[in-house]
């Protein structure tokens, strides 16, 4: 009985060691104080404005239309796509393009510091959001 408890309790530290225990990009955030920002705050930012944002090395320009609509491009170009956005009542953005054949892709928006960054549905980062300008489209 002794061993078997201290083989329980080595899982347990080992188990606690591996990286199915990781805090994922948003909870690292977000118990770094980051503002987890509501509905309204993400529909401001974004709805009617050209926003720049980064992807790793990859900087791109989106245009979120008040009608739903969203298009895309990589800056210095090789891919633009358009598809449908909406900003739901549990406080995400979800984005369809057309490639995504009808799937939404919902992300939480979070201001970081200074910056305003996305993360998917696995809590990983997925943008940074730089710049939002008013506009009638790309």
């Amino acid at each position: 009985m002794v061993h078997l408890k201290t083989l329980c309790v080595a899982a347990a530290v080992a188990l606690a060691g591996s990286p199915a225990f990781a805090q994922s990009d948003l909870e690292t955030a977000l118990n770094n104080g980051a503002e987890r920002l509501d509905a309204e705050q993400i529909a401001e930012l974004l709805i009617g404005k050209t926003v720049t944002a980064t992807s790793g090395e990859k900087t791109f320009r989106f245009f979120y239309d008040p009608n739903n609509i969203v298009s895309g491009e990589l800056t210095n170009g090789g891919w633009s796509g358009a598809g449908a956005f909406a900003i739901t009542d549990t406080d995400k953005v979800c984005v369809s393009m057309v490639a995504d054949k009808g799937r939404y892709r919902c992300m939480t928006v979070l201001r970081v510091g200074g910056s305003i960054q996305k993360f998917n549905a696995d809590g990983k980062r997925t943008f940074e959001l730089h710049s939002f300008e008013p506009s009638t489209g790309l």
